[in-house]
């Protein structure tokens, strides 16, 4: 006999689009709010707990260094990540990833998992090039005009996401393509955090996905 409420656990992994700080101006604006409000009203017989193991500015390296306390610790049962930002740090050339480094991070993280906690990947989005510092700053000065902008230099990371999350069968939330129509909507003033618009696409897209999961998993109770 099925008695109180069930608990699910969802980690938040990645730097600061996942830290969700960014962007809007209260608190319940922010994506994993609104998804939280979302989830709890779709599954009133669920509890369910956010954790935020992101952590802005840190590089997919300095992430792993804390996923044993971040999210391992909480056995989460999803756990949404994104791949593929502040790695390639010129003002810190310690900080920037090694070829082929952020695939084994990446292997790493899926090994370390346990089997029961269903992985969600989540993929950049754009990034306004004309907004964004690193566009006057001198140590970006010659791959900037090598690539076009700092969004052409991340889209190589974004590849490696994407072909890591089709490998191992994870839903995708592909930002970069979602937000590429109209990415002053979505992106704020700085040209890489969500806006409201971004946090509240952002939030819409996740829940979708998670909607479809949880409701595979047995944890839909009212007939939708």
């Amino acid at each position: 006999m099925a008695w109180g409420m069930r608990n699910i656990v969802i980690s938040l992994f990645g730097s600061s689009i996942m830290e969700g700080r960014i962007g809007v101006d209260n608190v319940s604006e922010r994506y994993y709010m609104i998804l939280q409000q979302k989830l709890s009203e779709r599954f009133p017989e669920v509890c369910f707990s956010i954790v935020n193991g992101a952590v802005g500015g840190w590089s997919t390296r300095e992430l792993m260094r804390i996923f044993d306390d971040s999210v391992l610790k909480y056995s989460p049962d999803y756990c949404v990540v994104m791949f593929g930002a502040n790695n390639n740090d010129l003002t810190q050339p310690e900080r920037i990833l090694a070829e082929g480094e952020l695939d084994r991070l990446m292997i790493d993280f899926q090994s370390r998992l346990p089997e029961s906690c269903q992985r969600v990947g989540v993929v950049l989005n754009p990034i306004i090039n004309e907004r964004h510092w690193v566009a006057t700053h001198p140590a970006y000065a010659e791959p900037i005009k090598k690539f076009g902008g700092l969004n052409e230099m991340v889209e190589p990371e974004r590849e490696k996401a994407r072909a890591f999350y089709m490998v191992n069968d994870y839903p995708v939330i592909d930002l970069a393509k979602l937000m590429s129509k109209d990415p002053t909507r979505y992106i704020c003033g700085d040209g890489i955090h969500l806006s409201p618009a971004g946090h509240k696409l952002f939030a819409d897209a996740l829940f979708e996905v998670l909607e479809r999961l949880l409701i595979r998993n047995g944890h839909d109770t009212n007939g939708k």
